[in-house]
């Protein structure tokens, strides 16, 4: 079956003592797919390294659509993904590995990692389209505001899925898709903090492409996005 997806893979952020409305993304991303013709949207939880493997390589990843993407939803500290109370964290090294083995045999496009800070390891990013589908890594490096990184998340989508095939082999064409969906917001705007530090949204965001095709390799182009923006 043609078609798209989005995989969502979340951590619960809270404890039902801490917060009993648990939130989460996925009512938000099922709005997009309510909005967008032919695109679904298939979420389920994770709380540790077995839990993540299994919900993405066992449940996930069988779907009938074609080109998929994926989003990791989840609190963050440092190189490590979840943790805390709710769950075992895993390392982001971890994380990735188990995502080269999936998207080896799958056609994963994207990665968004709705997560604070991980998008500071720049160097790690860099290494997660490398000899498979992937073609963007898109990541925070500080922490984050919740529902405005969730809508800048959902605009990301929005766009990046509107992409045909062949512009996954232009390097322009995909940083385009960006500007278009980071236009919407503020570069000047707070979105999260590092200590005592307040971030702006052009200070946040780390996006990592490498289009389809022979000789391409990965690039930290978070400079010419945000060249591009004007920000």
């Amino acid at each position: 079956m043609a078609g798209k997806a989005m995989l969502v893979l979340e951590r619960p952020w809270w404890r039902p003592d801490e917060n009993p409305k648990r939130p989460s993304v996925f009512p938000f991303l099922q709005g997009l797919a309510n909005y967008t013709d032919n695109f679904s949207v298939y979420h389920s939880n994770f709380y540790g390294i077995e839990s993540f493997q299994k919900a993405l390589e066992s449940d996930l990843t069988h779907t009938r659509e074609s080109r998929l993407y994926l989003y990791i939803a989840s609190h963050g500290n440092g190189k490590m993904i979840g943790g805390g109370e709710i769950g075992q964290g895993m390392r982001l090294s971890t994380m990735l590995s188990k995502l080269d083995a999936t998207a080896n045999y799958k056609n994963i496009e994207g990665v968004v990692i709705g997560s604070c800070e991980i998008g500071g390891n720049v160097d790690e990013l860099m290494e997660a389209p490398v000899g498979n589908s992937i073609v963007w890594v898109f990541g925070y490096n500080c922490e984050i505001d919740w529902i405005g990184s969730t809508l800048i998340d959902i605009s990301l989508f929005e766009n990046l899925t509107n992409l045909r095939e062949s512009d996954l082999r232009h390097r322009d064409k995909i940083v385009n898709a960006f500007v278009r969906s980071l236009r919407k917001f503020a570069g000047d705007y707070q979105i999260g903090n590092n200590t005592d530090e307040k971030i702006l949204l052009k200070d946040a965001i780390t996006l990592v492409v490498q289009p389809r095709g022979k000789g391409n390799r990965p690039k930290d182009d978070t400079a010419k996005l945000i060249e591009k923006l004007k920000w």
